[in-house]
């Protein structure tokens, strides 16, 4: 964990205790070591900052490009470990960099649904969390963020943590790595899924 992250998780953690009320469940559930991919419903521009405050260990977010357009924003997101990824060009550059991430001990944080969406049950994943997950042989952590309705200061957010998956239990050898590939989807969309289900 940097120095710049550890601050700001210091800084931050009381602040989103007395404003935004969040609950974890399944602390236990994060792996102490060991590279993974952390894949999470995405239900506001704060949930990589709610994982922040509330998680040990450091997570390594992918996120949009659009977000490091301002020069501040971006120095930010860096020190934070964030980098960008181009949506919908087949960023192979963003791509290997998650897969490097993983390889060197890290958690990878990854909103599969590839947007926010504010109300509602979590949507389907894209292919690319399976694509990472794939070439690097990656265990996959899913994790749900649930509130009722739009987010507002001082209203309850749960965040659940549920049992890592590990890679062998994501692929069946026996299958095409296109059938492969939507096993995984498949898997980490219901894993959310359930996970959201079970609410406050």
């Amino acid at each position: 964990m940097s120095v710049f992250y550890r601050v700001v998780k210091t800084l931050i953690t009381p602040i989103f205790g007395w404003l935004l009320p969040i609950k974890v469940i399944g602390k236990e559930n994060l792996p102490k070591e060991g590279g993974f991919i952390l894949a999470s419903n995405h239900t506001s521009i704060s949930d990589p900052i709610f994982m922040i405050a509330n998680f040990k260990r450091q997570v390594y977010f992918m996120a949009k490009a659009e977000l490091f357009k301002n020069r501040l924003f971006r120095a930010v997101l860096t020190r934070l470990g964030a980098f960008a990824v181009d949506r919908g060009k087949g960023d192979m550059s963003a791509i290997h960099h998650a897969e490097d991430l993983i390889r060197d001990g890290k958690i990878l944080g990854i909103f599969p649904e590839g947007t926010r969406y504010v109300e509602g049950a979590p949507r389907k994943a894209k292919s690319g969390v399976a694509y990472i997950a794939m070439d690097t042989k990656s265990d996959i952590l899913p994790v749900s963020v649930y509130r009722e309705g739009k987010y507002k200061i001082f209203k309850k957010t749960t965040i659940r943590i549920g049992e890592l998956i590990k890679y062998d239990e994501l692929i069946d050898p026996e299958l095409t790595d296109r059938a492969n590939l939507k096993k995984i989807v498949d898997r980490v969309t219901a894993s959310i899924t359930e996970l959201w289900e079970m609410k406050h």
